[in-house]
């Protein structure tokens, strides 16, 4: 009877003994497909947990200390969120626990597909975050993740710094050739850039023809080394339209605030400029 009415909800429902699932309806099935049974399943995988993508904001397999689905039980007025991998395909659930059972400690979970809700959401999230033009991270991402990488050299006492380019006489170029063409530079010359950085650096447009790249653990003769190479590569590139940059560069100071930070890096790009362009001025 019961076993009828969990499998008439289209939402996955588990029932678990604290250890491993004892029992799933039809709507698992229609997710992880290669399994017609859920010995087979089992088989394989003790938990469902083995496909979960641990990223913050989600669940993984355990959540400070406390395994997934006892940390569900523990705190039920939370918002329980989990990022699914079957196969190639990528799922996003809202997850509610309830005890069946104190006696034997079975206890239901219950899995909300809320995939598109989610994949609405990141797109959004990647809208106000992002240069429509380039494609990279915009002066707001710039202010979260300048802030962020702050608090983690605090943190872990790591250096930090920071890299502020423009193109020299940018405004010629569009004057010249248009602003169609001024585009075209802006994104050609993007592209020369981000192939050149580190996965994990973070680059962004901050203005009409101004960027910062964030260097977390590098210091400055580090990032003295990546802006020469990109001096000298966009340089050399020459394509769209032949440029130079000037480029400005800081290592972040314990204790320092942003905006102390960002003015420093600021001021060594404007002397790059003010000493003859086409180079990389220390701060």
């Amino acid at each position: 009877y019961y076993k009828n009415i969990i499998d008439s909800s289209t939402n996955i429902v588990l029932i678990n003994d604290g250890n491993s699932i004892i029992e799933a309806n039809n709507s698992f099935f229609k997710y992880f497909r290669m399994y017609k049974t859920l010995e087979e399943f089992k088989k394989e995988h003790e938990c469902v947990c083995d496909f979960f993508i641990d990223e913050d904001d989600y669940l993984g397999k355990e959540i400070d200390g406390i395994y997934w689905t006892e940390y569900i039980i523990q705190n039920p007025d939370k918002t329980h969120k989990a990022k699914i991998q079957i196969d190639d395909n990528i799922y996003f659930f809202l997850i509610t626990a309830s005890m069946v059972s104190k006696e034997y400690n079975h206890y239901s979970l219950v899995f909300s597909d809320i995939t598109k809700e989610e994949k609405y959401k990141e797109e959004l999230e990647y809208l106000t975050v992002t240069d429509p033009l380039t494609g990279i991270g915009n002066r707001r991402y710039f202010n979260i993740s300048l802030k962020n990488e702050i608090n983690r050299a605090n943190r872990y006492k790591h250096p930090l710094s920071l890299i502020m380019f423009d193109i020299d006489f940018f405004k010629q170029v569009n004057d010249t050739h248009g602003h169609d063409i001024g585009d075209e530079v802006l994104k050609e010359y993007t592209k020369l850039i981000v192939k050149l950085l580190r996965s994990g650096d973070e680059f962004c447009r901050v203005g009409g023809e101004e960027f910062i790249v964030i260097l977390p653990h590098s210091n400055r003769e580090n990032a003295l080394k990546i802006a020469d190479k990109l001096r000298y590569a966009v340089e050399r590139h020459k394509k769209v339209v032949p440029i130079t940059m000037s480029f400005g560069v800081v290592e972040y100071r314990d204790g320092e605030e942003f905006d102390t930070l960002f003015k420093r890096v600021d001021d060594a790009l404007y002397r790059a400029k003010d000493n003859g362009r086409n180079r990389v001025e220390l701060g």
